[in-house]
């Protein structure tokens, strides 16, 4: 009887669940989605002539950019476009520890779907065809051209400077933006020994194609008939294939003819209406011939080769029909891109992110019609098909990706088009290190904001009529049985804490699986919300691993890899050699084809390892490397965050999923080591052939987590993330959230609302008497070592400053140890800071020495006791090491004092004056003090951990945190045998 009333109370309770999250208006269509006829425009070439006059490609930056319609650079300038160009420098990766790297994005950073052995971008200086690393510019957009629009970094160059109006006679030997591996002097491909210079005049660059996000894909048309029938009845590609296939292969991989990527979606534009306003009628067509046989990239041909004319350039047949007397044409455009433009980029695959979009898949569907019962899949969405109404008053259907990630999408009607819309989608923190500062600012739309924290008059998606969700839980779980045994008191607190530790998505996401529908296992792990504050969150790690010297920390690119391999023949059968300089075979390894290149596997025994360390010892030592000791460390490149295809409450995770139940049938308060977050929940990394390999260090762990038994067996327990990432949050292997960098741009706003962000006193008149024109810029890191995150930069708002500063790149560093024990040795005084880098750059990706006459605001973060300016230096150099001086006391505007004694803890600093950057740090006159440490990367608890560290109550035994105490305190006390190396990357 107990069993069927337990039963009974859950089947209730569900049912209450389902309606507390469920938005119950049934979604119509969005109009805001419909296509529209964008105002009639010419197409221009980039000579500004009327590509129906030129027969040459269009230029959306000439044709949408020139007319004075649209801001073209600030458009390409969003993260989408960029990808990391505007924040990479040579510098990049060796302030971070993988010195290869040059910078946090798909350009030249750690992002890329190249496996174990991805291609390297080379720095933007070399001396040596040995430096120059796997891809220039030019090879990288050949690479990555079919997930990339265009725009940014396939545009410019690492000094903003577009790669074709450079003069080719001028470029440094060697420059990675203007040298490429692989290709000639004319651009053809040739032997990746061969380092050539990329002719940008001849393959132009590759502008932003609008179309890519702006075009409704399921509308496009094969209107050249030897393409095929549109239906599918002769079995040929779709008109969206045959348009991927001419832009990424025909076009830019094999032809190298970048500037006319753009165009190819042209072909396959329908220009008809929906409405029926307009004819069915193409642009144009690239004249072609087709292949007698075979297909091109798919099963669904044909094959053909483009056309040439006399300049061994396409030729594009232009539809002078398609064009008004005046020459312009209306062309159907989306507003907002839909579902099938973002997948173009984000589809699904093993290497991907485990999201499948707002397409019809993520629709429910029920065994009877609308009111039987929920036939729910891994793709499904428990959002897709209902409504939001926003505090304006506009509703939309959840229909799309708009719905949370896009900044103008619940826009009145009747406001005007802003034509230069911001082009940075609202991303939060994502598992990737593109422009961090971005991060939460604004936000995606998330679960709490629409089911919790969104101002009136929106309507909370509460349909039980709740206050908010603290109480929609509290009441469901008070129903299925779940706090018996509790003190009633107790029960708002246990469902606090829940909240204030457990991200929605931990509990609402579940049975993930990947596009070929094998099960996903879920991790949890922390990661740092919009507030700061530490949640637990569903992610799959990107389990990777590269190999470098732990000496020099050189990490060694693909090309230095592949160069140790041969493919060989033995019995009519291939396979991979391991060969040292004299082509001599140390060990064998299996082949596979991938993308029609030939990837060697690992060596499948000990001795085959110990071969292949030795070959990379030789060669890093051919290259002029002391000493070498090639290791291979394994990472985990990216922890991709689970944040789409909720699941209905019926699906979302039980208690007992966590915690067990005590005899007296209640929850323990405890977690289960069994349970989701307990050292039970394994993930296998990999099954090496030896654990000698570790034993030895030729094989070391970049995480902590890892560890291996006896049999050379590599898992990570949940348990174990848990406690480590409470310490370092961070979400890619550039471990940023404990960086001693972090990089962004200064964001405009009121002085009192600049002074207050910077934990600055607003009150203080030596403060305030600096800034007279009501504004002022700030740049305050959101990520990084606490000691970065404490430092703020603040430029007055005037005449002179906003033509030049909203343009700069602040980064805030701590100093190498060098710099450091140079100030602590400069007899200025005893250091009661640590050492800071302060760095300003422009546009064009250079130092700014000075800011000619314009003063900034620099707040360091300040260890002492001192009370005022008197007591204390500020001591800075240009040059690091050497010429260490005061700077005059006047400048010095503020000092707060630093406290550690209960009660009156804070966080001292002092505030001073500066026309440039430069190396600085504090030091006391009046009292002695231990240096501070000179952190270079790796993160105390403390320093992570501040704030609340997650937001639970500390006057309740939390109900979560102490199971997760518990579990950790497991973890340092069991098995002392399981070996757990890290790699050092001071």
């Amino acid at each position: 009887m107990q069993i069927l009333n337990q039963k009974m109370t859950r089947s209730i309770a569900v049912l209450f669940f389902t309606l507390s999250f469920g938005v119950l208006q049934i979604a119509m269509a969005n109009t805001v989605d419909e296509p529209l006829l964008h105002p009639a425009i010419p197409l221009l070439d980039e000579e500004g002539n009327h590509v129906r006059d030129s027969g040459k490609p269009y230029s959306p930056k000439v044709s949408c950019g020139s007319s004075g319609c649209h801001d073209y650079d600030a458009i390409t300038h969003a993260y989408h476009f960029e990808m990391g160009r505007d924040e990479a420098r040579d510098d990049f990766g060796s302030k971070r520890g993988l010195s290869h790297l040059v910078s946090p994005g798909y350009f030249g950073g750690y992002t890329c779907m190249g496996g174990n052995n991805p291609e390297v971008l080379a720095k933007k200086n070399n001396a040596s065809t040995d430096d120059f690393a796997d891809k220039g510019s030019a090879g990288l957009i050949k690479r990555c051209i079919g997930c990339h629009t265009g725009g940014g970094w396939m545009e410019k160059d690492r000094n903003g400077r577009n790669y074709d109006d450079t003069d080719p006679a001028g470029v440094t030997e060697f420059d990675g933006d203007y040298f490429n591996r692989g290709t000639d002097e004319n651009n053809q491909d040739t032997d990746v020994s061969i380092v050539s210079q990329w002719n940008w005049n001849k393959s132009g660059v590759i502008e932003a194609d609008c179309m890519m996000c702006h075009t409704d894909f399921s509308a496009m048309k094969k209107f050249d008939p030897a393409l095929g029938a549109n239906d599918g009845s002769d079995d040929t590609d779709s008109a969206y294939d045959h348009f991927r296939d001419l832009r990424n292969n025909y076009l830019v991989k094999e032809g190298g003819y970048f500037r006319y990527a753009a165009t190819a979606i042209l072909e396959f534009l329908n220009l008809k209406h929906p409405d029926g306003s307009q004819e069915e009628k193409s642009l144009l067509i690239f004249e072609r011939e087709i292949k007698p046989s075979g297909g091109h990239g798919s099963s669904g041909g044909p094959d053909y080769t483009l056309t040439l004319g006399n300049d061994e350039l396409p030729v594009i047949n232009w539809n002078a029909d398609a064009f008004d007397n005046d020459g312009k044409v209306l062309i159907p455009m989306l507003r907002f891109p839909a579902n099938d433009n973002c997948m173009l980029c984000h589809r699904t695959s093993n290497s991907r992110r485990g999201f499948y979009g707002f397409g019809e898949v993520a629709s429910a569907t029920y065994e009877d019609g609308d009111d039987g019962p929920l036939e729910e899949d891994y793709k499904d969405d428990v959002h897709k098909g209902k409504t939001w109404t926003e505090p304006n008053g506009e509703t939309r259907a959840i229909e799309n990706c708009n719905a949370c990630h896009s900044r103008n999408y619940f826009k009145k009607s009747f406001e005007n088009v802003d034509l230069d819309a911001d082009h940075n989608f609202l991303k939060g923190n994502s598992d990737m290190d593109v422009r961090n500062d971005l991060d939460y600012n604004a936000n995606a739309k998330t679960c709490e904001y629409c089911h919790n924290d969104a101002p009136a008059p929106a309507e909370l998606a509460i349909p039980s009529g709740h206050e908010d969700m603290l109480s929609a839980h509290r009441e469901i779980w008070k129903s299925n049985g779940d706090m018996a045994g509790y003190p009633i008191n107790t029960l708002t607190k246990i469902t606090q804490t829940h909240l204030d530790v457990i991200a929605c998505q931990t509990c609402h996401i579940t049975d993930k699986k990947d596009r070929g529908g094998n099960a996903i296992q879920i991790l949890y792990r922390y990661r740092a919300e919009a507030s700061g504050d530490l949640k637990i969150v569903p992610y799959n790690p990107r389990l990777r691993y590269y190999w470098k010297d732990r000496n020099s920390g050189r990490v060694l690119n693909q090309t230095e890899r592949n160069s140790v391999f041969e493919l060989r023949e033995e019995n009519g059968e291939q396979y991979g050699a391991v060969v040292d300089s004299g082509g001599n075979e140390l060990t064998r390894v299996s082949i596979r084809m991938s993308h029609g290149n030939v990837r060697f596997g690992d060596p499948e025994e000990y001795d085959g390892f110990v071969a292949l360390k030795n070959a990379y010892d030789s060669l890093l030592m051919d290259k002029g490397l002391g000493n070498p000791d090639a290791v291979l460390v394994r990472t985990e490149s990216n922890a991709y965050i689970i944040s789409h295809n909720a699941r209905p409450s019926p699906s979302s995770l039980q208690c007992e999923e966590c915690h067990n139940r005590k005899q007296s049938g209640a929850f323990s308060s405890l977690v289960s080591t069994s349970g989701l977050f307990g050292e039970n929940n394994i993930k296998t990394v990999v099954q090496l052939p030896d654990r000698r390999l570790v034993d030895e260090g030729i094989i070391v762990f970049d995480l902590p987590y890892m560890q291996m038994d006896e049999t050379g067996k590599v898992t990570e327990s949940v348990a174990d993330i848990l406690h480590v990432t409470k310490v370092d949050p961070s979400m890619t292997v550039l471990r940023s959230a404990t960086a001693p960098v972090a990089a962004g741009i200064l964001k405009r706003m009121s002085t009192a609302d600049g002074l207050e962000a910077a934990g600055l006193d607003s009150s203080n008149d030596n403060v305030t008497a600096h800034f007279t024109s009501g504004e002022v810029y700030l740049y305050k890191a959101n990520y990084g070592n606490s000691a970065v995150r404490a430092v703020a930069l603040i430029p007055e708002v005037n005449g002179q400053t906003e033509l030049v500063f909203p343009t700069y790149r602040m980064q805030v560093a701590l100093a190498d140890n060098n710099v450091a024990s140079a100030a602590e040795n400069a007899d200025l005084g005893e250091l009661a800071s640590r050492v800071f880098s302060l760095e300003a750059v422009d546009k064009n990706s250079r130092e700014v020495t000075s800011f000619s006459g314009s003063r900034v605001l620099v707040k360091l973060p300040y260890e002492g006791t001192a009370t005022n300016t008197d007591e204390i230096k500020v001591i800075s150099s240009s040059e690091g090491s050497v010429a260490w001086q005061a700077i005059d006391n006047n400048d010095i505007v503020s000092v707060q004092p630093h406290s550690d004694e209960a009660g009156s803890e804070s966080e001292g600093y002092v505030a001073f004056l500066t026309d440039h950057f430069s190396d600085y740090a504090i030091v006391n006159n009046t009292r002695s003090t231990t240096p501070p440490p000179q952190n270079s990367g790796t993160s105390s608890g403390a320093d992570s951990a501040s704030g609340s560290g997650g937001g639970g109550s500390t006057s309740y035994i939390l109900l979560l945190l102490l199971g997760l105490m518990c579990v950790c305190l497991a973890w340092v006390t069991k098995n002392k045998t399981a070996s757990r190396l890290t790699v050092s990357e001071k």
